[in-house]
């Protein structure tokens, strides 16, 4: 299980404590890049800080099968700084690992083999499946029902089913929030035809490779990431990250629905300025939003939970917990 030692904001750094031994995680995404330092209390993991920093990584990816150099600096500079920041917490051992953006890049070696030999830090480049195995692993600790699971990512959306602790099968599709806003969206705001094209876009893809993947019902869909906790900031107003008001909250379609319509007719200046949404995110979080709407469509389901708890738990488990446990 996962214990939350208190409430983190999304750029607060809190007082270290030293006193345990303490471990990092840290999760290189198409968005964002994420760090989870924690302390393992008899198997169970205790959230000692979580750091985000909006990077980028998968800037022009879909568009020119490279890394940018401006996403590399951007990327090795948030890495330094949490290199910096887990010195602050005596942090014993790190595990780094890349998502959507690096896994597609063709230069994603040059980046690895940079951050090697500036920082020390290995990064293991994971598989969608592998991705989505964290995130079950992650939520898994919060929630032992059946459960259907979205992770809406910069780069890819992953779908995860289990039951009872136990994963059953999953699947990771190259659909997310960056690499569609790329694609589909020009004009600040949006226009109709590119809204709409997105959306039918969406839905036929989803249809075709997770049309068959949706299991029977009933289960509790859950989403993780950064468009569902998003969602639920926005939902909630929520000014400082707040994650105990974020973990477990619940977003209906119609709510979803509101949201889409109060987004799509702003620019991106204007979403900036929406209470609970990230000012870093207000250029993807439309693209998010219809990606979890189609969700919605492709389910039936009218409302789904938002947990807190994702990869990055999962791999702060499966790495450091785990391991022990076998040893």
């Amino acid at each position: 299980m996962i214990e939350q030692l208190n409430n983190e904001t999304e750029n607060k750094d809190l007082e270290p404590e030293k006193s345990k031994d303490n471990f990092a995680v840290i999760d290189i995404g198409t968005n964002s890049t994420r760090m989870l330092i924690f302390r393992n209390d008899q198997e169970n993991l205790v959230r000692v800080n979580k750091s985000v920093r909006y990077t980028r990584m998968g800037q022009g990816v879909d568009r020119t099968g490279q890394l940018h150099p401006d996403a590399q600096k951007r990327n090795l500079e948030a890495l330094e700084e949490y290199k910096n920041i887990a010195e602050d917490y005596d942090v014993k051992a790190f595990y780094v690992f890349g998502t959507s953006a690096m896994r597609d890049a063709e230069n994603t070696q040059e980046f690895t083999d940079q951050v090697k030999e500036k920082l020390g830090l290995d990064i293991e480049v994971i598989s969608g499946e592998d991705e989505a195995e964290l995130g079950f692993i992650g939520v898994s600790q919060s929630f032992n029902e059946k459960l259907l699971i979205f992770d809406i990512g910069g780069g890819s959306t992953e779908f995860i089913f289990g039951e009872n602790n136990e994963l059953k099968k999953m699947i990771s599709i190259n659909l997310g929030c960056v690499r569609a806003t790329e694609k589909y969206l020009f004009s600040d705001p949006p226009t109709f035809q590119e809204l709409k094209r997105l959306n039918e876009d969406i839905y036929a893809e989803l249809m075709e490779k997770v049309g068959d993947f949706i299991p029977q019902r009933p289960y509790k869909l859950i989403g993780i990431g950064g468009t569902a906790t998003s969602l639920s900031t926005i939902k909630q107003g929520l000014r400082i990250y707040d994650s105990e008001k974020v973990h477990e909250s619940i977003i209906t379609r119609d709510e979803l629905e509101a949201m889409i319509e109060e987004l799509s007719g702003k620019t991106i200046e204007e979403r900036q300025n929406i209470a609970g949404l990230e000012a870093k995110r207000a250029d993807i979080i439309l693209a998010g939003a219809l990606i979890l709407l189609n969700i919605f469509k492709v389910t039936g389901e009218k409302s789904f939970t938002v947990s807190d708890f994702d990869n990055l738990e999962g791999a702060a488990y499966r790495h450091f917990v785990l391991k022990n446990k076998l040893k």
